[in-house]
């Protein structure tokens, strides 16, 4: 997910600490309006001035044929819940790299943010799953189609190059719903450890491989707590282009470039975005891919919340 809004989303919450780094007592706290039940998730007003307005999104003919609509809010049909790390790396970007289509890969030195994302669904519109994404890098005035033949700019995000889901019915509705190029994988989980540890990557007769140990750290709230609906905070707004794999900044501009057609533009969708309880560990990264510089640091997010909007067709944002 990117990574301005990821990073955001530690002073958002109730609850952040920084083990193996700080003290296990300094714990930063912000008062916010939790976000338990399908009411109050509604508590976040999309922002009109300076931003854009965001319209109520008209729902385009539901092209589900996996999964069913699983969401809280009618504005998001779909919803999934579970866990996920953010392991930050600086990744080399050089004239031959791979770029997204209709968006620019941002790099300062030689170097742009990437890394990976991996989550382990509990709950989604087809059941459990874990899912694994390499991030490309940091990326700007994406160009996306939001219906009726209108357009926007979207200022900056983080893209995917790829992701990798556990299950063949998770790539069925990735491709299907979202059209989302995602591909099945072996994405193996170990509890024990001390630290995570993302890695090594391989490939297997049947793809790739991936494998994290230490997982039993993301799980940051007890079962009890788990059962007992602890509160989300946040309700942060992202957007999300589905066809490249990457996250935005809350914010469009006018688009007035006619060099791309409509059918090159990204379909965009919104986003919304929630959780418990953040920690940032560290985290080892078992033989980095070339011109991987690990940070050292994950970014761990328990009893997450994203809920998925259907694709923009309203003529705004």
């Amino acid at each position: 997910m990117i990574i301005s809004v990821i990073f955001s989303i530690i002073f958002i919450c109730g609850v952040v600490t920084v083990d193996g780094f700080l003290h296990h007592g300094n714990t930063y706290r912000y008062n916010i309006a939790a976000t338990s039940s399908t009411s109050e998730l509604k508590a976040f007003q999309w922002p009109t001035l300076p931003l854009p307005s965001f319209d109520k999104v008209q729902s385009a003919p539901s092209v589900t044929t996996v999964g069913e609509c699983n969401g809280l809010d009618e504005e998001y049909p779909w919803r999934f819940e579970g866990r996920f790390i953010f392991r930050p790396s600086l990744v080399r970007i050089t004239p031959s790299s791979s770029s997204p289509p209709s968006a620019n890969l941002l790099s300062l030195f030689g170097y742009s943010l990437g890394g990976s994302v991996v989550l382990e669904y509990d709950v989604s519109p087809v059941g459990p799953y874990r899912e694994y994404v390499t991030m490309g890098g940091v990326v700007g005035i994406g160009q996306v189609s939001v219906g009726e033949g209108n357009k926007r700019l979207l200022g900056l995000g983080q893209w995917g190059t790829d992701l990798y889901v556990s299950t063949q019915v998770a790539e069925d509705v990735c491709k299907q719903v979202w059209g989302v190029p995602a591909q099945v994988a072996n994405i193996d989980f170990e509890e024990e450890g001390n630290v995570i540890q993302d890695g090594p990557d391989r490939e297997v007769a049947s793809g790739r491989a991936f494998k994290l140990s230490g997982w039993d750290n993301t799980r940051v709230l007890s079962e009890e707590e788990l059962q007992q609906k602890t509160k989300r905070f946040g309700n942060i707004p992202i957007f999300w282009t589905p066809t490249i794999k990457a996250l935005w900044a809350p914010i469009s501009f006018p688009n007035i470039s006619n060099k791309l057609t409509q059918e090159e533009l990204l379909p965009v969708h919104k986003l919304r975005l929630s959780a418990s309880a953040l920690r940032l560990k560290q985290c080892k990264r078992i033989q980095p891919s070339e011109g991987e510089i690990p940070i050292g640091l994950t970014l761990i997010v328990d009893n997450v919340l994203i809920e998925i909007g259907e694709q923009v067709n309203s003529g705004s944002l």
